[in-house]
């Protein structure tokens, strides 16, 4: 190979390089797209809705209506006549559940003693044999009333008799009171707080 050839040769080579890192550099130096972020997926959700208030439960009326035919006056340290009733009536055929239930009667005097009052002459019970009702004297002002089931398809009742009242010279003057107290079974929410009325009123001696 001549000298001339030779270094025909190496120029080319030489212009051949110098191309290719042109093109290389080139390729280096221009701006990339960026990629592109998958796209965020944004959740959703219903509208909130209210939450429906429970309608309240309806509080059970008393089981049993109660009245009083009363002794009339009762001088202090004296007696009434046995003329004193106590009366429970059912307040609908299936107000009390068909089980054994019981309550108690309690004497007070108008200042809410029960030592200056007491029950006098022994107490009877008028009622279905479906209750199988009982009465027994609790303590001289305390009266226990008790049954043993009911008949859930007739209204019952129940009537005390035979019983006045006796008051103590220290008695306050003024209507006496009957209370309910010592509720239980079937009779445990089933009778008000009170009898309607008075048993008695208390008067000053003549």
């Amino acid at each position: 190979m001549s000298e001339g050839t030779f270094r025909a040769v190496v120029a080319s080579v030489l212009i051949g390089a110098l191309a290719l890192a042109v093109v290389v550099a080139g390729s280096l130096l221009l701006p990339r797209s960026p990629t592109p972020a998958p796209s965020a997926s944004v959740a959703t959700s219903s509208p909130l809705r209210p939450t429906p208030t429970p309608a309240p439960t309806p509080s059970p009326g008393p089981a049993f209506g109660t009245d009083i035919i009363s002794v009339g006056q009762i001088p202090r340290g004296g007696e009434s006549g046995k003329t004193l009733v106590l009366q429970f009536l059912e307040s609908g055929v299936d107000a009390i559940p068909d089980a054994a239930g019981s309550f108690r009667v309690t004497l007070i005097d108008h200042a809410g003693d029960g030592t200056t009052v007491r029950f006098v002459g022994t107490p009877a019970v008028e009622a279905p044999g479906s209750v199988g009702a009982t009465v027994t004297l609790a303590a001289a002002n305390v009266l226990q009333v008790s049954i043993v089931a009911s008949d859930r398809f007739n209204v019952e009742s129940i009537s005390i008799r035979g019983l006045g009242i006796g008051v103590s010279t220290s008695a306050a003057l003024g209507a006496l009171e009957a209370r309910i107290d010592d509720r239980s079974g079937s009779l445990a929410t089933g009778v008000p707080g009170n009898l309607t009325g008075s048993p008695g009123i208390v008067v000053a001696s003549p």
